[in-house]
């Protein structure tokens, strides 16, 4: 199991309201704390928009993935969503695997991912069982 640093920067700028969270590197038991904090940070500012770049990710363990499944029931009471973009291919697999395509939504840019936040507002209905 990979056990390497990992690198978060926050890009909060914009008219959107979209908070982009870019990470590099891996998310397991070792790291997914890290990437807790800054999900945590952003709720606490009402920051409820949240697009996750994954390009420089090579794994997501089980603790990775529920750091993001467990903030989204509270994200989306809230009107906002996570959408992840630019999963690398064996990540992507281990997602759709899993089957969190019926959670998150994974677009291939952030621009999809932008245009999704545009198009897209949840719904009273799906703030109630927390997916989209």
């Amino acid at each position: 199991m990979p056990t390497e640093n990992i690198q978060i920067s926050l890009s909060e700028n914009g008219a959107d309201g979209i908070s982009e969270v870019r990470i590099d590197g891996v998310i397991d038991t070792m790291t997914a704390g890290e990437l807790e904090e800054v999900i945590d940070s952003l709720i606490r500012r009402n920051r409820h928009r949240i697009l996750i770049d994954l390009a420089g990710v090579d794994y997501i363990s089980s603790a990775g993935w529920g750091i993001l499944i467990s903030h989204i029931k509270d994200i989306r009471t809230n009107e906002g969503d996570i959408k992840l973009a630019n999963m690398v291919p064996n990540v992507f697999e281990i997602y759709q695997l899993l089957e969190f395509d019926n959670v998150l939504r994974a677009h291939p840019s952030i621009d999809s991912a932008r245009r999704e936040f545009s198009s897209h507002p949840v719904t009273p209905d799906q703030k109630k069982k927390g997916r989209k």
